[in-house]
């Protein structure tokens, strides 16, 4: 069950998409949308967007105001409005009453054992043959309609009805309620529950019994019984919520929550267990359980800022911005040692092996006793010190605080040896320490098995080996901020930094692990070893990952069990974690443990092997030429041969982190990753068969869901058939037969002379073939055309675009800080990346595109045709920046800046290169990383400035940089 500090939220109104704030019913289809019911129009939702369905783009809906939803054994929609009943099968909307309008809202269906639909509204109804006939038996209004194997009740005036195969009965209220409304109907064993306009009543066995709600009247109108697959039973009234527990109605006060989410009229548990709740007057709202628990204020937390966790028995200790409390039994007892202590911010903890209880604070340091938590000492050397970590060593007592190294010498020594090292028992020291680390803001002090001591502070990583201290500045990590260390039971030493990743192994040998190895962050907070299992927390949440596979250098199975990177996350997850030291993590009596800014989050071990349900894809459409195509097998007409996909996959729990990928067999080999895109372009696809493939999964999780799939048939042409084909090689082998024929013919007739003008043929050839290899039309690195090939091609392109009447476009690319790359990197990478450049460029053109490198980075593109230049620049530009670039050792996306006129045939077309080259200076003076394109089908004047264009405002000028309107 649900409580307080258990459950996760999220609210969705009219700022997210929803068409209205009042959701009256809630239903889900077999993909996993929801299909929501409001004041003003059907909406279908997948966590993502809300699809809106009304009267001025639904032809067939009577009304926006949305009164029932129902799904029948067929998966179709049964949509009830104020005024009219509606059916939407497959894609399809009908409305069924349009023969005899119904007169008032649709309250309710139920589907018979037949597969008649009963539906109820002023009177109750049955649709069977296609046909909308009233039940005779029963009289007047229907306010409910409740459906429980093979019985179905109805809920009418003073009193309510029962149908089964035994026919129709009637049971009437009792006469001293004369205008009682049966309005919601659940059953919960044998006992019928009726909410009405006066109330909630029992029914059983012949007898009335009308139930009070805690704190309200008993004449309350029930807004909503529901009765979820655990047959748990929901009330609602206008500002409160109840679930009946053994006969008992208990307030559910959660589900209103601090935001004050009341008037609920509609609920829906969905298929991962999320519970939903539609209200009158706050929109939509989803519950859900969370794997981890929180402890924090409400049970008792004096603070709900917390720093450090500490084991102690089969209890947990918690430092808070407000002192020590103990947590017992999901309660929290707080210390009466709080008093004592020099500061009430506890940072850091320590229990030894002397029974001594070591508490560090923003202000120095105390000793407790372990067994009684009794406070026995302050220690006042270090009272303007954060006492940020502690650690035993044998006989000594390590401090860190942001004012440098300490340690305490317990009594193990004998008083002469003491005295020998000049030791003061039972007071703090920095004798024979280095100057380094005296002042250095020490974050965390770790004794490993082999007798060696590390010390991490904010600026860099401290070992004690038998020849002393040094820095370790020969490692990944050096000179960072060190937040935690730890070793494991292998031997490996865990070095975790604020913002650098960490390391794993020894030195020497260290392997590093940050977001470029696919972590979803660069902070560690806190690390614990669980089996197979390395936990890792941080300020995005904490994860774990396989440990033998980090040993090996590789991240794998990472899975996020609290993620906190999206915005969401403030209601949708028990935010973690906090702090850099000692202290910050705890695994415990089964359970892992870590301080928050809300308190502490726990998660019991058996739930490091949890996952949440995966997301489930769905090809929502295919669209080519305008032709919209749903079904999961699709033939298309020849002609259409430039594709839309669009796709989703229904999930609700912080759906922003939800990633895409997809793939068509036949065209690609590989998966393109989307991201959060939720469609797909091609264009000029050959004939074939292809299979469009989609697969899901979270940002926090490493598995992908299984694919949804849609398989499309694209017929040839008549000339691209194989008959066709048959018969064009039967005409070139008659051809070429005749040909031969008459060649024999010549040649005898020529004799020798025919052998000579061969000869000076060949001649001729071999010097065309010469002149040919030292004319080539192709850059030897990219592939692309040179600039050869445009001064042999323009005067064609210009008068295939003459005849065509249209356009021209020239369109200048240029990759943005290429020297600074060249120089970092080295020509061999900045040439590797030119080429993969322009194999993006080649994927994101059209055929009819010239592609041309027209010198170092940049690039000459021509479009013949100028349907859509804005899209295919934006979409080239896109294509550029969604390529994973690290891959080829680039630390960023690449961006390119793209400069473009579009002109008719009878232009200077050297003119308008150049201003396609002002085009492109423009967008590199304006941030780079976007495009200008000018366009007018006359030509552009000769002898202006760009800018004095740009302020006339006389040619069309578009551009992703600024709104300038054509």
């Amino acid at each position: 069950m649900l409580s307080q500090p258990d459950y996760l939220y999220r609210v969705w109104s009219v700022e997210a998409g929803l068409p209205q704030i009042s959701v009256t019913a809630i239903v889900q289809d077999q993909q996993g949308f929801l299909w929501l019911g409001t004041q003003n129009g059907l909406a279908r939702f997948d966590g993502h967007q809300f699809t809106v369905f009304n009267t001025a783009n639904t032809a067939a809906l009577s009304s926006n105001l949305i009164t029932a939803l129902h799904f029948d054994a067929q998966q179709r929609l049964w949509i009830g409005t104020a005024n009219g009943l509606m059916l939407r099968d497959g894609e399809q909307f009908s409305r069924l009453d349009l023969a005899s309008p119904l007169q008032g809202a649709v309250s309710g269906f139920a589907e018979r054992a037949d597969g008649s639909m009963l539906v109820g509204a002023d009177r109750l109804y049955q649709w069977q043959q296609q046909q909308l006939q009233p039940v005779a038996e029963h009289k007047g209004p229907v306010f409910q309609l409740f459906q429980q194997q093979d019985q179905i009740w109805v809920g009418g005036q003073h009193g309510f009805a029962v149908l089964s195969d035994e026919g129709y009965q009637w049971v009437a209220a009792p006469q001293d309620l004369p205008a009682l409304q049966m309005t919601e109907i659940a059953r919960v064993g044998s006992t019928l529950y009726l909410g009405t306009n006066q109330g909630l009543y029992s029914w059983q066995d012949g007898l009335w019994q009308q139930l009070s709600l805690p704190g309200q009247p008993a004449d309350s109108r029930i807004e909503l019984l529901y009765q979820d697959p655990q047959q748990q039973l929901w009330v609602t009234g206008y500002d409160s919520v109840y679930r009946l527990e053994h006969g008992q109605l208990l307030p559910a006060d959660f589900v209103r929550g601090e935001e004050g989410f009341v008037w609920i009229e509609s609920m829906l548990q969905d298929q991962h267990q999320n519970l939903w709740l539609g209200s009158r007057s706050h929109g939509l709202k989803r519950l859900r359980k969370a794997v981890t628990q929180r402890f924090s204020t409400e049970v008792g937390l004096p603070d709900p800022y917390s720093w450090a966790v500490q084991p102690w028995r089969q209890h947990m200790l918690v430092g808070t911005s407000k002192g020590l409390a103990l947590l017992q039994h999901g309660q929290y007892q707080v210390l009466t040692a709080n008093q004592l202590l020099p500061d009430s911010f506890v940072y850091s903890m320590l229990l030894d092996s002397r029974q001594h209880l070591w508490v560090g604070t923003r202000a120095g340091l105390s000793r407790l006793d372990a067994d009684s938590l009794a406070w026995q000492r302050n220690y006042d050397s270090i009272s303007s010190l954060l006492v940020t970590t502690l650690a035993e060593e044998a006989e000594r007592i390590w401090v860190g605080t942001n004012g440098g190294l300490y340690y305490l010498q317990q009594d193990g020594l004998q008083q002469d040896e003491a005295q020998q090292i000049g030791a003061q028992q039972d007071e703090l020291q920095q004798l024979g320490l280095p100057d380094a680390l005296l002042q250095a803001r020490v974050r965390m002090v770790f004794p490993d098995s082999a007798g060696r001591l590390w010390v991490g502070t904010e600026n860099g990583l401290y070992l004690r080996t038998e020849q002393g201290f040094n820095r370790l500045d020969d490692m990944p990590l050096s000179g960072s901020f060190i937040s935690t260390i730890t070793e494991f039971a292998d031997g490996n030493i865990l070095v975790g930094s604020f913002d650098q990743g960490f390391v794993l192994g020894q030195p020497g040998n260290w392997r590093w692990f940050n977001q470029q190895n696919g972590l979803p962050g660069n902070g560690v907070m806190h690390a614990a070893q669980v089996e197979q299992h390395l936990l890792i927390s941080n300020f995005q949440g904490f994860y774990r990952v396989d440990y033998a596979a980090l040993s090996r250098g590789k991240v794998d199975k990472l899975y996020m069990l609290v993620d906190d990177r999206r915005p969401e996350a403030a209601t949708d997850s028990h935010r973690c974690c906090n702090g850099a030291g000692s202290n910050k993590g705890a695994v415990h009596q089964g359970r892992v443990w870590y301080p928050t800014l809300n308190g502490v989050v726990t998660l019991p071990l058996q739930q490091l092997l949890h996952y949440a349900p995966l997301p489930a894809p769905v090809v929502k459409s295919l669209t080519a030429q305008g032709q919209r195509y749903s079904s999961a097998n699709v033939v298309v007409d020849a002609a259409q041969r430039d594709w839309h996909f669009r796709f989703t996959a229904p999930y609700y729990v912080q759906s922003s982190s939800l990633q895409l990928r997809y793939q068509l067999l036949g065209y690609e080999t590989g998966w393109v990753e989307g991201g959060n895109r939720r469609e797909a372009f091609y264009t000029n696809l050959p004939p074939g068969k292809y299979q469009f493939r989609v697969q899901a999964r979270q940002s926090a999780d490493y598995r992908w869901s299984d694919a949804a799939l849609m398989d499309i048939r694209l017929p040839s042409y008549w000339h691209e058939t194989l008959l066709a084909k048959a018969l064009l090689a039967l005409l070139v082998l008659l051809s070429l037969w005749v040909l031969y024929r008459w060649r024999l013919s010549a040649l005898a007739r020529a004799g020798h002379e025919l052998e000579l003008q061969v000869a000076q043929r060949t001649a001729e050839l071999h010097l065309a073939n010469e002149k040919l290899q030292q004319l080539s039309m192709h850059d030897a690195l990219t592939g692309l055309h040179n600039r050869h090939y445009l001064d042999s091609n323009i005067e064609r392109i210009l008068s295939r675009t003459a005849r065509r009447g249209g356009l021209l476009t020239l369109a200048l690319l240029d990759l943005d800080h290429f020297k600074s790359i060249n120089d970092k990197l080295g020509h061999q990478a900045g040439d590797a990346i030119l080429k993969q450049l322009a194999d993006i460029v080649r994927q994101s053109s059209r055929s009819a595109d010239h592609l041309i490198r027209w010198g170092g980075e940049e690039f000459l593109l021509i479009l013949e045709h100028n349907e859509d230049v804005r899209g295919t620049l934006q979409r080239l530009l896109q294509a550029i920046k969604q390529y994973n670039w690290q891959q080829l050792q680039l630390s960023q996306a690449l961006t390119c800046s793209v400069g473009a006129v579009s002109f008719s045939a009878d232009a200077n077309w050297q003119q308008q290169l150049q201003w396609a080259d002002q085009a492109l200076y423009w967008v590199k003076q304006h941030g780079r990383d976007g495009y200008l394109l000018l366009q007018d089908g006359q030509t552009l004047p000769d002898n202006t400035e760009l800018a004095v264009l740009l302020q006339e405002g006389t040619v069309p000028v578009y551009s992703d940089k600024l709104p300038v309107v054509g």
